[in-house]
């Protein structure tokens, strides 16, 4: 009974301990990161030719001078990948209030098709393709190119 009494007074007193380690100070600041400049992700040429889209994550560190430490693939088509993580690595942020080293910040670029319709004779692979979406608030940058990109040069003179 007594060993009981003991354990149940050990658990307790272990619980309260991690507890009170898991609350944070009110005056601690986390930061806040912004992305303030994207260098436009180019979509790779062999992944255009392939046809793949998809999604691809990204865990960003930034210092607290905003620049880019490192960033690391969390998932995403191995093709999209690269372009992906070219582009966050030369982007600049603002990280307001950061208080550690680094922090870190996802990013998903969203790599996709659409449909979209030029004169038979254009030049395609010289179009400009549209400059990626962003959206701030969801951390995500969408590249998007128009399946007329993908028709080859019409070479008639």
């Amino acid at each position: 009974m007594k060993r009981r009494l003991a354990l149940v007074i050990l658990v307790m007193a272990f619980a309260e301990h991690v507890t009170a380690q898991s609350v944070e100070s009110p005056d601690k600041v986390t930061g806040v990161v912004e992305l303030t400049k994207l260098v436009d992700p180019i979509y790779p040429r062999l992944a255009l030719q392939a046809r793949v889209t998809g999604d691809v994550d990204l865990m960003v560190a930034i210092r607290r001078d905003g620049s880019v430490e490192s960033a690391h693939l969390l998932y995403g088509h191995p093709l999209l990948a690269v372009a992906a993580l070219d582009s966050a690595r030369q982007s600049k942020f603002e990280c307001e209030g950061c208080t550690e080293f680094v922090t870190s910040y996802a990013l998903k670029y969203k790599f996709q098709m659409t449909s979209r319709e030029h004169p038979c004779d254009s030049n395609s692979y010289n179009d400009q393709p549209p400059a990626p979406e962003l959206d701030l608030g969801r951390h995500e940058v969408a590249v998007s190119l128009g399946a007329a990109v993908l028709r080859p040069r019409s070479h008639n003179p």
